[in-house]
């Protein structure tokens, strides 16, 4: 626009307004959260590790098999111990003879010294006689066959034990996660050689910091995310909360408790979980985005009407906890004020704005 006055042209520039879109301020319950991630693991996972080195001859089961606890899941090399279990045998019943042979050799011995008893009373034999007979007794009497019986069974017992050794079965019911081992490897104590987990309720572990552990409550519902199973979120359930941190990592450990009804999540998965820590009733609160932070303050910008003109005022508040979506306000704003919540970033005091969502036009 030109304006042309005493020979001078003069140039007016029209103000433009700046599009934006508000929200009003509202009271309701907030709910801070944080997210953790965790290893999703069967609530009863067990790893079943041989207890002696043998060649694995036997595979029963695959991977995703469900088992019985009790079931055989792989057989290990134990011929040598079968030849060592007969001997044992062998050894047993030649001691159990020897027991027998005593106990007459004992009975017969027993009468003896009872009878050479009552001539040595009377005089009959000499002491020496005597005494001679009594240690001959004695002997036989001492236990030392009953004792080598019950070596041969223990012995036999040890032997029988590492043969039960040689299967491997699942102590629980569940799916047969892994077989660690093929036909002809050497199973060592050392490695898994097969793990069963129960995969109808499943467990999180989270790592949670001393300065949020405190606000988290057992059985407070928790939304997990395991992208690997499904993209919509699952519902767990805090199901333990530790007293005492870990000593390395110095944080506390929080067991989320997550229902697995029909299967789609596997043990194993990485998992994502947002657990509510603080929370407040009937604050005022308005959208996170609102808030932008400028030179050490925080500030909103309130759509304010001047001279029939929409207008953002610049208001510094004050805020307490937040969510994913809303951030509570504690001082500076009234319910019910329009909040500049896009556009926020490019408008000043006393900016003209133009509403196209929200708010009043």
């Amino acid at each position: 626009m030109l304006a042309t006055g005493c020979g001078k042209e003069k140039e007016l520039v029209k103000e433009s307004a700046l599009t934006v879109n508000t929200a009003p301020a509202v009271k309701c319950d907030i709910a801070k959260s944080m997210r953790y991630s965790g290893m999703v693991r069967g609530h009863n996972e067990v790893y079943i590790t041989p207890k002696m080195p043998a060649r694995v001859t036997a595979i029963h089961v695959q991977p995703g098999q469900r088992v019985r606890a009790g079931q055989l899941l792989l057989s290990l090399d134990s011929k040598d111990l079968n030849v060592a279990v007969k001997q044992a045998e062998a050894a047993l019943a030649g001691a159990r003879a020897a027991q027998v042979a005593n106990e007459l050799s004992l009975e017969n011995a027993r009468k003896n010294f009872e009878r050479n008893e009552e001539l040595h009373k009377a005089g009959a034999i000499s002491d020496s006689q005597f005494e001679a007979e009594k240690l001959r007794y004695e002997s036989l009497n001492s236990g030392a066959v009953a004792a080598s019986v019950a070596q041969a069974e223990a012995a036999l017992a040890s032997l029988q034990n590492q043969m039960e050794n040689c299967n491997l079965t699942s102590p629980i019911d569940g799916i047969v996660g892994s077989i660690n081992l093929s036909l002809g490897e050497t199973a060592s104590p050392q490695m898994p050689a097969a793990i069963v987990t129960d995969t109808g309720e499943l467990e999180i572990e989270l790592l949670v910091s001393e300065a949020e552990v405190s606000y988290i409550k057992m059985g407070s519902a928790v939304d997990v995310s395991i992208e690997a199973a499904s993209e919509k979120p699952f519902t767990g359930q805090v199901k333990s909360v530790s007293v005492v941190p870990d000593p390395v990592k110095r944080s506390y450990a929080v067991k989320v408790s997550l229902p697995n009804p029909e299967g789609l999540i596997k043990s194993g998965m990485f998992a994502e979980a947002r657990v509510d820590t603080q929370s407040k009733k009937d604050v005022l609160a308005i959208p996170v985005n609102a808030v932008v932070p400028k030179s050490g303050r925080q500030v909103v910008y309130v759509l304010e009407m001047k001279d029939k003109e929409n207008r953002a005022r610049e208001v510094e508040v004050e805020t307490g906890i937040k969510n994913e979506n809303y951030i509570e306000i504690s001082k500076g704003l009234k319910p019910g004020q329009e909040i500049i919540t896009r556009g926020n970033t490019l408008v000043s005091d006393g900016t003209l704005v133009r509403v196209v969502a929200g708010g009043s036009k």
